[in-house]
């Protein structure tokens, strides 16, 4: 049997704005996107026996993705309307990303199985015809697709990839904690409707921190900024103790190094949220947050090539 591998890299909006609702329904974005080094790995063998999809921990245990509408099957049906494929083939996730937490843990899967189907099976599909097909598979597909830092605009389907100076060796770690709540069915469709005209943002913050990261500058906490932010607090019980206590944690590792702190914003449609901090702070902030509920974790960004590249095993 042959089998093709790539990572599947979350993704985190460094800004996430919501610039208004559009008449098909959806709602146009202004984003900032990166590929963070918290993967999960996708294979996919072209020569198997049946035809299934399953999801494993690091320790090979099962994993129950509980979704009645899997977006790893969604893609497989979607790409079949384009290209004749092989009616057997197993796709198995290693599963390290939470799941709906605002990182891409389902889209990023997605893409990856769509970059390695059409490696292991040489489908004529350009990168371009990859994107819409991505595009109708979800929204985060698309840039997820393309890796790395990216220029996010429309519904999600218009991506542009940003080719940026390589960040330095003391760049800021991302502080990661997504607290265990409840989060709504149809999370992100719920998070949508509950946004008010005061959520609405302009996307000049995108656009300053394009123009900054362009210029070789290191984005901080405060370039960031999510439509979400508020409404996010209402809809999401919980989400407020887990910003307060990430928050206390963060004041009281910068004031060990002086540094300055920082609130939490959100990824995404939460409940994840996130810091840029020095890689230090962010490891004793990390270890604050320990014994709280949920997951906690700093992570590093990865380039386009390492979040992208499909290989055999």
């Amino acid at each position: 049997m042959t089998t093709w591998t790539t990572l599947a890299a979350a993704k985190l909006n460094l800004t996430l704005e919501v610039i208004g609702k559009r008449e098909d329904g959806f709602h146009d974005l202004a984003s900032v996107v990166v590929s963070l080094d918290l993967v999960d790995e996708v294979r996919l063998t072209v020569d198997a026996k049946e035809r299934s999809v399953s999801y494993r921990d690091d320790g090979g245990r099962p994993i129950s993705i509980e979704t009645s509408d899997d977006i790893v099957i969604r893609a497989w049906s979607l790409l079949e309307r384009y290209c004749h494929l092989p009616s057997q083939a197993t796709v198995e996730v290693t599963k390290r990303i939470p799941v709906t937490s605002g990182l891409g843990g389902g889209s990023t899967d997605a893409a990856a199985f769509l970059r390695l189907a059409r490696d292991a099976w040489q489908l004529d599909l350009s990168d371009d015809d990859l994107l819409r097909i991505g595009a109708q598979v979800g929204s985060d597909v698309p840039v997820c697709l393309i890796g790395g830092p990216v220029l996010m605009k429309g519904r999600g389907d218009r991506v542009t990839p940003l080719d940026l100076p390589q960040p330095p060796a003391d760049a800021p770690a991302f502080l990661l904690h997504r607290t265990e709540i409840p989060v709504p069915e149809a999370k992100t469709a719920t998070m949508y409707r509950s946004l008010r005209s005061s959520d609405f943002r302009s996307g000049d913050a995108t656009i300053l921190l394009v123009e900054r990261l362009r210029d070789g500058e290191t984005p901080t906490q405060d370039d960031c900024a999510n439509s979400f932010d508020a409404p996010a607090r209402e809809v999401m019980q919980g989400l407020t103790g887990a910003w307060r206590a990430m928050g206390t944690a963060i004041a009281n590792s910068t004031l060990e190094s002086g540094e300055q702190p920082v609130v939490p914003l959100l990824t995404g449609a939460g409940p994840t949220l996130f810091a840029l901090l020095s890689a230090p702070s962010a490891q004793r902030a990390a270890a604050r947050l320990q014994h709280a509920p949920g997951f906690t974790r700093v992570a590093g960004l990865l380039d386009r090539r390492e979040a992208t590249t499909v290989r055999p095993l």
